[in-house]
């Protein structure tokens, strides 16, 4: 059954001219044409059996023709007819079936419509249902709801959760359009989904408010996480050093602005490769130091790298866990000496 069934009473104007994949539909009632916006959609019959193709409205016009003589002023506005028309480029046809596949949407166009064929607005749930057959969308748990359109606040937008998750995806907007809101709306359905696996990292604390059987909220150790045991069971989340790269140790250490940051990255780097060089030299690993690299990941059970001498973090940083409770902490701030023109001390 056709997801977009109209009577000819329903149709907003009539096709007027068909040129390749654009189609001029007069619009008879002022009414229908003031209650239309550029960009919407809309359904026209086809010349073909279980076909319908949909265009988007690209531009609408009132224009006034005429026609009277100068002795026929006392008509008044019947003097002066309008014809409203609505330009719309055609996007593609919807197929009742086919084969065994029932409301398909295809990007192409086999056929144009015919001189005097109607034409529908898509809107509230026909347009729900519509944008449900582009998304995929067929219900159960992969149909996640993002909201309603911006054109028409009675269509319900939808997006399926396979496809989505098994993809990239990128939420875009100006401030305040509701890019937070989305993904708020897509982490709360995704939470009560039985299967779904799911790691966001809040880096502003947007989404701490959410609460729920499946939200679980962890956050990086501190110094005081660790002198106190706390793990995961207490929503703590200590980091594996010995896992990241060269490039993040220094980012989480080292601040960039500081003038003296060049020097501090370069005594970080040694630092880093002597440690994991005498690691690996002392448990006989000469296949690994033939290939070893600053950002190769040293075993879990390596004494931590930074530990051997004191740390080049910012002035004010707070140490971290590093790997297996090992922790080291310096007593004060590292001092920093005066910097000539040149960065050099």
């Amino acid at each position: 059954m056709s997801i977009l069934d109209f009577a000819d009473e329903e149709a907003l104007g009539r096709v007027q001219s068909v040129d390749t994949a654009t189609v001029i539909v007069r619009v008879d009632d002022v009414e229908a044409l003031r209650a239309l916006q550029v960009n919407r959609l809309v359904a026209l019959q086809s010349s073909l059996a279980g076909h319908k193709l949909i265009g988007v409205i690209h531009k609408i016009t009132r224009t006034a023709i005429e026609e009277a003589k100068v002795a026929e002023v006392e008509r008044g506005e019947e003097a002066h007819p309008e014809v409203n028309l609505v330009r719309i480029t055609l996007i593609g046809t919807l197929l009742d079936r086919d084969g065994t596949r029932a409301n398909i949407f295809r990007r192409t166009l086999e056929t144009v419509p015919e001189i005097d064929a109607c034409c529908f607005a898509l809107e509230g749930e026909r347009l729900t249902r519509f944008m449900g057959v582009i998304s995929e969308v067929t219900g159960g748990a992969q149909r996640l709801s993002l909201g309603a359109y911006t054109l028409d606040p009675n269509a319900e937008a939808y997006v399926n959760g396979n496809k989505l998750f098994q993809r990239h995806a990128l939420v875009v907007g100006s401030t305040g359009s509701g890019k937070s809101w989305t993904t708020a709306r897509l982490l709360e359905q995704v939470a009560e989904l039985e299967s779904a696996n799911a790691i966001v990292f809040d880096m502003h604390g947007e989404y701490a408010s959410m609460a729920g059987d499946g939200f679980v909220h962890l956050r990086v150790a501190g110094p005081g996480d660790i002198d106190a045991g706390k793990g995961l069971a207490d929503g703590v989340l200590h980091l594996p050093y010995w896992l990241m790269s060269y490039e993040a140790l220094v980012s989480m250490f080292v601040d960039r602005s500081d003038q003296n940051a060049p020097n501090q990255a370069m005594v970080m780097s040694r630092a880093i490769v002597e440690a994991k060089t005498g690691f690996l030299k002392a448990g006989g690993h000469t296949d690994v130091l033939a290939n070893f690299t600053i950002d190769r990941p040293s075993p879990p059970c390596a004494s931590p790298p930074l530990s051997r001498r004191p740390s080049p973090w910012r002035r004010g940083a707070a140490p971290r866990r590093v790997c297996q409770r090992r922790a080291y902490r310096h007593p004060s701030p590292p001092p920093v000496r005066q910097a000539d023109a040149h960065g050099v001390p």
